[in-house]
């Protein structure tokens, strides 16, 4: 892009370190990557199945919603804020999680993910992300709105919409790695007391 907004440019800068954690991922052994630290935790490779369900259902939306800023022409006059709802929702999306949310049921991760294929189709979705930030870049993100796939009776401005699957983003990265030093931990063998004799 030759000239970038600062709100395009932040979210480009967010998808950027957000890819490079998730690649972190892919130095897991498939046992570590699919290990959950108890029952009805998630592992590593649910958390990023998760995070991609969520950019499918997401993704469509928010493209509709560029394309009807593009047909409008509003410019952008300076930075977009977010509603007072929205900034408290996207700071409490944040890692570490301050308080659980309920994952809808087409939410829910399956289980037996391959790592390859998670890790592609999460790159592959965000790179998505970044093509639609060069369409909508210069354009007004506050000036249209997206449906949330959640829930009916919420709908965001598109740069809420992003912002919020970026903390989401990290939110659930925190988690796959959490799992990830469980499983590190739990693989490593208790010591054995010198002092005690072997029978």
């Amino acid at each position: 892009m030759a000239s970038v907004e600062p709100d395009v440019a932040d979210f480009v800068r967010q998808i950027a370190a957000i890819k490079a954690d998730a690649s972190g991922l892919g130095d897991l052994s498939q046992e570590a990557f699919d290990w959950q630290p108890a029952p009805g935790k998630w592992s590593g490779a649910q958390c990023l199945e998760h995070l991609n369900i969520t950019h499918r259902a997401m993704l469509p939306g928010m493209q509709a919603a560029a394309g009807r800023m593009r047909a409008g022409g509003r410019r952008a006059r300076g930075a977009m804020r977010h509603g007072f709802f929205m900034r408290w929702f996207i700071a409490d999306m944040e890692p570490p999680p301050k308080r659980r949310y309920a994952t809808g049921r087409g939410f829910v991760p399956t289980s037996n993910l391959s790592r390859e294929h998670v890790l592609a189709e999460f790159m592959q979705l965000h790179d998505g992300l970044l093509r639609l930030l060069e369409e909508v870049n210069g354009y007004d993100l506050g000036a249209v709105r997206v449906q949330s796939p959640f829930a009916g009776w919420m709908r965001y401005k598109l740069g809420s919409a992003i912002a919020l699957n970026l903390a989401h983003d990290r939110r659930h990265l925190w988690q796959a790695r959490a799992a990830a030093e469980a499983f590190r931990g739990a693989a490593i063998p208790t010591p054995r007391d010198p002092k005690r004799r072997e029978r």
